[in-house]
């Protein structure tokens, strides 16, 4: 019951971030099924960040297979919605990078709220041993 908890909170946790993308950079259309397919590859990206959270998996093997499980999800969210123009060239060079740069926007994101979380946490236990 637990693992379906966390895998619900990711699943919601990456349609927060695909929504927030969709409304920063309005990609994809404004046609409700495809927004339904985005948000509910978004999700399925959230659920891959469980991989982060399994301690028989090394991180840096962990961020390898999130990267690129991530870009495979986004390549089948184009495939559904019909944007087969993404790959080919020069367009798969664009898609490459601003999927790198939005990768990298949303990781930096995340770190931000990790280390914030974290010094939150460790504050709250230097503090109790204070007393």
């Amino acid at each position: 019951m637990e693992l379906i908890k966390r895998l619900l909170r990711e699943f919601l946790a990456g349609m927060l971030f695909g929504s927030m993308i969709y409304m920063l950079t309005d990609f994809y259309s404004a046609n409700l099924n495809h927004r339904i397919i985005y948000l509910f590859i978004c999700g399925l990206i959230g659920i891959l960040t469980e991989l982060f959270n399994n301690e028989n998996i090394k991180i840096l093997y962990a961020f390898i297979l999130h990267f690129f499980g991530t870009l495979g999800l986004v390549c089948i969210l184009n495939l559904l919605l019909g944007d087969y123009e993404t790959f080919e060239m020069p367009y798969f060079i664009q898609f490459i990078i601003i999927f790198l740069i939005i990768y990298a926007i949303i990781w930096g994101i995340s770190l931000v709220f990790f280390r914030n979380t974290t010094k939150e946490i460790n504050d709250a236990i230097k503090k109790r041993n204070e007393h």
